[in-house]
């Protein structure tokens, strides 16, 4: 199955905020189903006690903040020393999270932020990437991960696998799951466009993240872990 990259309707920046939020809205519902958001917080837990310290996380591309607040709110309920940010080119998106954090009291912050392009913010341990790779080119995957290398300690990454059984199971998901055409029409996109785990492997190894492990991410996904070398 060859890969196939397409402009998704949710990154147009002339879609409407309320048609993003209902759509972000189901994209939530998805990635609920998945099961990566778990996987991912025991990542970032296991890491967290690894180290003495606070642990401050970016979560890049960030849409609604969905991961961010869910682990904020896990993170808080747990008494553990954790912070949690988000950037995204979306000012739209960026505005549905900020707001999201005020409605449920959550320390977190949101912030407009070109990832692939611009340096990251210095401060943080952690960068998590959550279905960002499969909107790239493969050139912007390798300067993206190096972005994130560069900032951080402790890289994670989580994206949907290319496959003929994913594309129908992820077909499937998206209309079972949510009532927004937008959903179901960028699912199919980004099943087609997503990465295989040799591919992955090998944009890690292009940016430098020597050591990496692949792993799955939940249903129809993989996930990248890479920790600095000590």
């Amino acid at each position: 199955m060859q890969r196939r990259l397409s402009p998704e309707l949710m990154d147009d920046p002339s879609l409407s905020p309320e048609a993003l939020a209902g759509a972000l809205a189901g994209l939530a519902r998805l990635n609920t189903v998945s099961g990566s958001f778990g996987r991912i917080f025991r990542e970032i837990e296991n890491e967290s006690k690894r180290r003495s310290g606070p642990l401050r996380v970016l979560d890049i591309a960030c849409a609604r903040g969905d991961f961010v607040l869910a682990a904020a709110r896990r993170a808080g309920k747990r008494g553990m020393d954790l912070s949690f940010s988000g950037c995204d080119i979306n000012p739209n998106s960026i505005l549905l999270a900020s707001e999201a954090a005020r409605h449920r009291r959550l320390p977190c912050t949101f912030f407009v932020h070109d990832a692939v392009s611009l340096p990251l913010p210095e401060g943080f341990h952690c960068c998590v990437a959550s279905l960002f790779l499969h909107h790239l080119e493969d050139s912007d995957v390798v300067a993206l991960l190096q972005n994130m290398a560069q900032c951080c300690d402790f890289v994670i990454v989580n994206d949907l696998v290319r496959s003929p059984l994913n594309l129908a199971s992820i077909t499937l998901a998206s209309r079972a799951l949510t009532k927004s055409p937008i959903v179901h029409a960028d699912a199919v996109l980004s099943a087609r466009a997503a990465f295989t785990r040799a591919e992955l492997r090998d944009f890690a190894v292009r940016a430098g993240l020597r050591g990496a492990t692949i792993k799955s991410g939940g249903i129809s996904r993989m996930m990248l872990v890479w920790r600095r070398p000590a």
